[in-house]
């Protein structure tokens, strides 16, 4: 019981360090993202690094305090839900990400992050898989890419 109590002290001295580095946005870095088409919607899957107190954090007390963040890097689309979020990576859905238009699903090409806050780096990785499974990847990016895929398109059947 003495080692919570510790644990929880300690927590409350480095919360506001967290907090500090949360504004200067130096505490999450992207490795890689992975965007599943699945007609006009999306999911994006993150794989990151978190700094250290950042990290003993989220260990101690969950993701919810990760969420705006992880929201705000796909900021530039309406509807974007956290399906699911742990110390290394995301999954964020995001609904009507792609217009329909002549038999295609079509994405525009959206900056990551937010109009006011835009990202300051490069994804180092970022790919995307279509459908029918085929992947497309491309690096150094700060914007998904304009990408298109044919509607109905199933897995494992690649229409062309």
């Amino acid at each position: 019981m003495q080692y919570i109590a510790l644990i929880l002290v300690s927590l409350a001295m480095i919360i506001p360090g967290v907090g500090a580095a949360a504004s200067s946005d130096d505490y999450i870095y992207v490795d890689d993202v992975t965007m599943h088409l699945q007609g006009d919607n999306a999911t994006f899957d993150l794989n990151y690094s978190l700094e250290t107190f950042t990290r003993f954090y989220v260990l101690a007390l969950g993701c919810r305090y990760l969420e705006p963040e992880l929201l705000s890097l796909l900021g530039n689309y309406s509807d974007v839900r956290l399906i699911k979020a742990d110390v290394n990576g995301a999954s964020l859905e995001v609904k009507d990400a792609g217009k329909y238009n002549s038999g295609y699903y079509l994405f525009d090409s959206r900056p990551f992050g937010s109009r006011d806050k835009p990202l300051k780096e490069t994804i180092p990785k970022f790919s995307v898989i279509y459908p029918e499974g085929r992947t497309r990847t491309f690096y150094n990016v700060t914007a998904t890419e304009n990408v298109f895929c044919r509607a109905g398109a199933l897995a494992g059947h690649i229409d062309f």
